[in-house]
C-alpha cells in the first residue's frame, strides 16, 4: 500500500500548476508577495492540529487537500486499494473582484483544466507511481460552523498492485 502523504502533496502540486485555479487562490500580502493558497493537511498528534479546526480557519480564498482514508479489497483483480482524498474549497469574496470565481467554476477548473505543461487534466493524469487514473470525481455542498457555504470535492485513486 502506498503512503498517502506524498500522494496528497502530488495532488497539491498538480492543483497549483493549473493556471486559472492557482490565480483564483492567490492573494497578495502586505509585502506585495503573491501567495497561492492551495495546501495540504497532514494528521499530526495533538488537538492543536485537528482537521475540523484547519477547515474552519481556512482563509478566503483557499483550498485544502486531505487524505480521507483507504479502502481495501480486490476490486477488479488488480486494484488492491482505493485512496480517497477530499479538497475543501473556500472561495474569495466576490465583492471588489473584477472576475469573481465561484464554487462551480473552481470545481470545473479542478477537473477540466490541464496543468501547465500538460495536455490532459487531473482526471486522466497519472499523479504518482503506482496509482491508476482516478475514478470519476464528485463534489458536495457543505456548511461551515458559521453557516457559510463551502464545497468539498472527492477524488478516489485506485492503486494497482500492492506497493
Amino acid at each position: 500500500m502506498l503512503n498517502p502523504a506524498p500522494v496528497t502533496e502530488a495532488i497539491v502540486a498538480v492543483l497549483q500548476a493549473i493556471p486559472d485555479l492557482a490565480a483564483a487562490m492567490t492573494v497578495v500580502d502586505s509585502s506585495a508577495n503573491a501567495l497561492c493558497r492551495i495546501s495540504s493537511f497532514h494528521y499530526l498528534l495533538g488537538q492543536e492540529h485537528r482537521l475540523a479546526e484547519a477547515i474552519y480557519k481556512m482563509p478566503a480564498p483557499s483550498m485544502l487537500v486531505v487524505w480521507d482514508g483507504t479502502q481495501g479489497g480486490n476490486f477488479d483483480g488488480q486494484t488492491v486499494w482505493k485512496h480517497r482524498f477530499h479538497i475543501y474549497y473556500r472561495m474569495g469574496n466576490a465583492a471588489g473582484m473584477t472576475f469573481p470565481v465561484g464554487y462551480e467554476q473552481l470545481w470545473w477548473l479542478t477537473c477540466n483544466q490541464p496543468p501547465s505543461g500538460s495536455t490532459v487534466n487531473i482526471r486522466y493524469m497519472p499523479l504518482y507511481p503506482g496509482l491508476d487514473i482516478m475514478d470519476t470525481p464528485s463534489v458536495a455542498h457543505a456548511l461551515d460552523e458559521d453557516m457559510v457555504d463551502r464545497f468539498v470535492g472527492t477524488l478516489i485513486f485506485p492503486e494497482v498492485g500492492d506497493q
